[in-house]
């Protein structure tokens, strides 16, 4: 066997490695660890949650940005909808997410605390009960 075709051999093996790992290691279908969820949980998610879009931003410094928007044919196509937007700090303990609202725009919901327990978290999708028993699917946006 020459030097060029042992390097060969040794690129192929490499590749076959990556492509039966790599995948896998790297997946978005993976679950998060339990020990992950509060670094994995920062960053922007959006769902809809009965008649309403919503958009989350949690930011690592414990803050929180929700925007919510009705859906709706006049909403949706004409863009009369009003978007409102509550602000406040976000804390995690095992799978409940806790939420101190401390302002909201166009929204009623100033001085409330709401949690919710996740379900299942994967990279970029993660399920949520509420502590009204809806169960709603956020998509991580990219």
């Amino acid at each position: 066997m020459t030097v060029a075709n042992g390097l060969e051999v040794i690129r192929v093996a490499l590749l076959a490695l990556v492509f039966a790992f790599g995948p896998t290691a790297c997946s978005s279908d993976a679950p998060v660890p339990l020990a992950d969820y509060p670094k994995q949980l920062v960053g922007e998610w959006q769902g809809t949650i009965g008649d309403t879009k919503e958009t989350m931003a949690f930011n690592a410094d414990g803050t929180f940005v929700a925007r919510v928007r009705p859906t709706g044919f006049i909403s949706n196509t004409l863009g009369q909808g009003v978007t409102g937007t509550i602000r406040g700090k976000w804390t995690i303990a095992d799978k409940v997410v806790t939420m101190n609202v401390n302002s909201a725009e166009h929204e009623r919901l100033i001085n409330r605390t709401t949690t919710s327990t996740i379900e299942s978290f994967k990279q970029n999708e993660i399920v949520v009960k509420s502590s009204t028993g809806a169960v709603t699917t956020f998509v991580r946006l990219l």
